[in-house]
C-alpha cells in the first residue's frame, strides 16, 4: 500500500524538503559555475575559441569553422568586464544555463506540479557533467542553454494555433545553429510542427504558410550565415572553408583516432556505454551513476504496473523523441566519439523522458521517488561541486610545460595538439606539431645541439605507420589531469629520442 495517500502530511512534508533541496542545489550550482571558471585554455578546441576573441578569423582558426558567431558574440561582450578571454566564454556558458532554468521548468510544468517542476530543474542542473562543460570556454553548454529554450517554443507551438510560435521556434533554432551548427538534426523538430500545422489549414492556405515560415527559418539562419561570409571575405571564401572543413570532419565516422581500427559494435559500446552512460549521466563518478540508475529502475517499475499507451504520448513528446533518436545517431556516426563532449545534449533530455515516463499522470507521487530525488539531486550536487572545484587545477599539458621550461638546455619536443595550448602560452622552447615519421627524421637534423623530446601521441601515430620507434626511445615523465575536463590528453606520456 502507498504510504503517501494515507500520510498526507507526510507527503507535503517531503514535498517541501524537496523543494527546499532543489533550490538550495540550484543556488549552490550557479554560484559554482560563476566561481570555478576555467582561467586557461585546456585544448587545442578551447585555444581557438578563446583566441577569436581577439581576433575572429576563421581562416586562422580562430575559432575553427564554422564560427559559433553568438557564442563568441557573447564572449566578447562580458571580455568587456572579465580581462580573461577564457573565463569570459565559460560565464557566458553559465549565463545561457542559467536562463535555461525557465524553459526547463516550463517544460516539466507540463506534467508535474509547481514543487517537482522545480525538483526536475534542479536534478538535470545539477549533472556533473554539464557543469563540468559549463565551466570550460566551449560552445556546448551555450547550445544546450538556447536548445531548452528552442525546445520549450516547440512544445507551446504544438499546443498553441497561432503562427507565431512557428516563428519563435525557427528564431530559436537560428540562434541554437549559430552557436552549434552539430545541433542541426533538432531541426526534425521544427519540420514536425509543420507537419502537424497542415490540419489547421486548406491545400492552398498550408501551401502560403509553408512558404513564408520556410522563407522567415531561412532568413533568420541568414543573420549569422551571411555575417560569417562578410566576415571572411565573401561567399567564395566561406564556401571554400566550409567544404575543407567539412572533408576533414566527416571522414572516417567524423574523424575519431579508433574508427579505422575498431568495429561497429566496438564502436557503439564506446559511445553509450562510456561517453552517454558512465560520462555523461554519471560523470563518470560510479555513486552518481547507481543513484541515477536506481531512480531509473524504480520509475519505470511502477509505470510498467499501469498500462500505458501511445495515445498519452502528445505530437510534442513524439517531437522529443524524433529529436533525441536523431541527435542520438547523428552524434554515433557524424561526431567524434573520442570527445564525449559531443552528446551533451543527451543525458539531460534523457533524464527528462524518465521523469515523464515515470511521473506522468500519477495523481500522488510516492514517499519512496521523492526520496530517490531528493538523493540524486543531492549526490549530483555534491560531485559537481568536487568536481568544478578542481576546474582549474593544471592540465596535463600545463604541467608538461612547466616541466619541459625547468629544463636550462636546448630543446625540442614533437607533440599533436599539444602543440596549439604551447603556441598560446608562447613558451621558450621549440616545439612542432608532426604526424608522419620521415617528416621527423627530416626536421631534426635543424636541431643537432638539441635534446629532442616526443609525447605519447606521436610515439603511438609513428608505431601504426610500422615504425619501432619504441627501440629509439626512452621515457622521461608522465603526466596526468582530469579525463573529464581533458577526455584526449589527460595522460601524457613524455619521451626523450636517443640519437
Amino acid at each position: 500500500m502507498n504510504r503517501s495517500s494515507n500520510n498526507p502530511q507526510e507527503r507535503n512534508g517531503l514535498s517541501i524538503l524537496a523543494w527546499i533541496v532543489s533550490l538550495i542545489s540550484l543556488i549552490l550550482i550557479v554560484w559554482c559555475r560563476f566561481i570555478y571558471a576555467i582561467e586557461y585554455p585546456r585544448s587545442w578546441d578551447q585555444v581557438d575559441f578563446t583566441l577569436a576573441l581577439n581576433r575572429f578569423d576563421l581562416f586562422a582558426m580562430q575559432p575553427h569553422f564554422p564560427g559559433y558567431p553568438y557564442f563568441i558574440l557573447g564572449g566578447i561582450w562580458l571580455n568587456e568586464w572579465i580581462s580573461n578571454p577564457a573565463q569570459a566564454l565559460a560565464t557566458w556558458n553559465s549565463l545561457l544555463m542559467l536562463l535555461a532554468i525557465y524553459p526547463m521548468f516550463k517544460i516539466s510544468r507540463s506534467f508535474l506540479s509547481k514543487t517537482f517542476s522545480i525538483v526536475a530543474v534542479a536534478l538535470m542542473q545539477s549533472m556533473v557533467f554539464i557543469n563540468v562543460l559549463t565551466v570550460q570556454p566551449m560552445s556546448e553548454a551555450s547550445a544546450v542553454g538556447i536548445l531548452w529554450w528552442y525546445l520549450w517554443s516547440l512544445q507551446k507551438a504544438f499546443t498553441k494555433h497561432s503562427a507565431v510560435w512557428v516563428v519563435i521556434s525557427s528564431f530559436f533554432f537560428s540562434l541554437l545553429l549559430g552557436i552549434r551548427l552539430s545541433y542541426l538534426p533538432f531541426g526534425i523538430g521544427l519540420v514536425l510542427l509543420l507537419i502537424h500545422r497542415k490540419k489547421n489549414y486548406t491545400a492552398k492556405e498550408y501551401l502560403s504558410f509553408l512558404i513564408q515560415q520556410v522563407l522567415l527559418a531561412a532568413a533568420f539562419q541568414l543573420i549569422w550565415v551571411g555575417g560569417l561570409a562578410a566576415s571572411e571575405g565573401g561567399v567564395a571564401a566561406f564556401l571554400q572553408l566550409a567544404f575543407g572543413f567539412s572533408e576533414g570532419h566527416f571522414e572516417e565516422w567524423g574523424g575519431t583516432a579508433v574508427s579505422a581500427s575498431t568495429s561497429f559494435l566496438d564502436r557503439l559500446s564506446h559511445f553509450f556505454l562510456n561517453n552517454i552512460v558512465w560520462t555523461g549521466l554519471g560523470g563518470q563518478h560510479l555513486f552518481v551513476l547507481l543513484s541515477l540508475l536506481m531512480l531509473a529502475v524504480y520509475l519505470i517499475t511502477k509505470r510498467m504496473k499501469r498500462r500505458m499507451w501511445s495515445k498519452e504520448v502528445s505530437w510534442f513528446g513524439w517531437a522529443f523523441a524524433s529529436m533525441v533518436f536523431s541527435y542520438f545517431l547523428w552524434a554515433l556516426f557524424a561526431q567524434n566519439i573520442d570527445k564525449p563532449r559531443h552528446i551533451l545534449p543527451l543525458p539531460g533530455m534523457f533524464l527528462l523522458g524518465f521523469l515523464w515516463f515515470g511521473l506522468n499522470k500519477q495523481r500522488d507521487v510516492s514517499n519512496r521517488i521523492v526520496w530517490l530525488l531528493i538523493v540524486v539531486i543531492s549526490v549530483q550536487s555534491t560531485y559537481s561541486y568536487t568536481t568544478i572545484s578542481k576546474a582549474n587545477n593544471p592540465a596535463a599539458v600545463y604541467q608538461l610545460i612547466d616541466y619541459l621550461e625547468e629544463k636550462n638546455e636546448p630543446l625540442i619536443v614533437y607533440t599533436w595538439e599539444e602543440t596549439r595550448v604551447m603556441s598560446y602560452n608562447r613558451v621558450p622552447f621549440e616545439h612542432e606539431q608532426v604526424f608522419t615519421y620521415s617528416t621527423f627524421l627530416a626536421d631534426i637534423n635543424y636541431y643537432d645541439d638539441h635534446r629532442v623530446f616526443l609525447t605519447e601521441q606521436v610515439v603511438e601515430g609513428f608505431e601504426s605507420q610500422g615504425v619501432a620507434i619504441r627501440d629509439q626511445i626512452q621515457q622521461i615523465q608522465t603526466f596526468h589531469s582530469s579525463p573529464l575536463f581533458d577526455p584526449v590528453y589527460h595522460d601524457i606520456v613524455l619521451y626523450e629520442f636517443l640519437k
